[in-house]
């Protein structure tokens, strides 16, 4: 079987998949949930439904725990179900930042610790009811020792939604995605555009100095990309997503607290370390600051 916390966009996607493969799902949700079904639309508007396991709780056993809720609720959570999670039970982090996994090996230290990240898609229409927008690469990889002869999990994921690997060197991959987010996330909930908007010119000129800036602290860390390669891969993920919205334009728009602190916030406390000046980058994360404490 298994367990996934979060309930959202991300995690009834792999939990309507799997159990489209057959799989056991048990959804953690936060509060209660009246619903019994899973309503799941996919790319191809084939519209499946799947009776689904659902509780607050955690079902005591060893199997993997996916987790699937926004970085600033991954430390509550496992706070939150702390008592019921085993010694050695696998541990998934699924979510856009950094800075997570770090905070659950201090809560966990004995467990093996999984990162994964994912361009996999889709949107949250109502409780339990999803609609897929879009496919992509999955990558799992080791964040500790204890993790590292787990990577059949990949295969098993990989049977649900394809396209899903297991890589070693998982850092690379993470940094890869915060690069893109720190681009697309805050300029699109700041201006609250979509992110197809950023293809204009005056965006395209932010978008240099904000990853010229943040390549600066990759470096530091030793993760390596040529700067024209990583504004490549932005603007492809910019017009292959050109309609949608990123997460923290609706965080903004929905007056929620974002990811800012796992994202902007995380690569200005690397540059902190190495002395490196960040004003684009601290620019953004001070920015949407303000816009979260206008509606705290």
């Amino acid at each position: 079987m298994w367990q996934i916390i979060g309930a959202g966009a991300i995690g009834c996607l792999w939990a309507a998949n799997l159990q489209r493969i057959g799989q056991q799902v048990h959804l953690i949700t936060r509060s209660p949930c009246s619903e019994t079904r899973l309503h799941y639309l996919d790319l191809h508007n084939n519209q499946q439904q799947f009776s689904v396991s659902c509780s607050t709780e955690l079902i005591r056993s060893r199997d993997p725990l996916l987790i699937c809720v926004k970085a600033t609720q991954v430390e509550k959570v496992i706070q939150t179900h702390q008592r019921s999670i085993k010694p050695q039970q696998v541990i998934i982090l699924m979510h856009n930042g950094m800075g997570c996994a770090e905070q659950v090996q201090a809560l966990l230290p004995d467990n093996p610790i999984i990162c994964a990240t994912t361009a996999n898609a889709s949107l949250l229409q109502g409780p339990l009811n999803i609609k897929q927008t879009g496919r992509g690469i999955t990558y799992l990889g080791p964040f500790n020792s204890a993790a590292k002869h787990h990577q059949g999990l990949a295969e098993s994921l990989n049977a649900a939604l394809d396209d899903t690997h297991w890589c070693e060197d998982i850092k690379h991959k993470l940094w890869l995605k915060l690069l893109i987010n720190i681009a697309i996330n805050p300029l699109t909930a700041i201006y609250q555009v979509n992110n197809g908007s950023l293809q204009e010119a005056s965006f395209q000129k932010m978008i240099i100095e904000i990853t010229r800036e943040s390549l600066k602290a990759a470096d530091a860390e030793n993760i390596h990309f040529a700067e024209q390669e990583l504004l490549n891969i932005i603007n492809q993920v910019i017009r292959q997503t050109a309609q949608n919205y990123s997460s923290m334009n609706r965080d903004i728009f929905y007056q929620r607290i974002t990811e800012n602190e796992f994202i902007g916030g995380f690569l200005l406390k690397k540059a902190s370390l190495y002395n490196i000046e960040m004003p684009s980058v601290k620019s953004l994360y001070n920015q949407i600051k303000q816009l979260e404490n206008n509606y705290a």
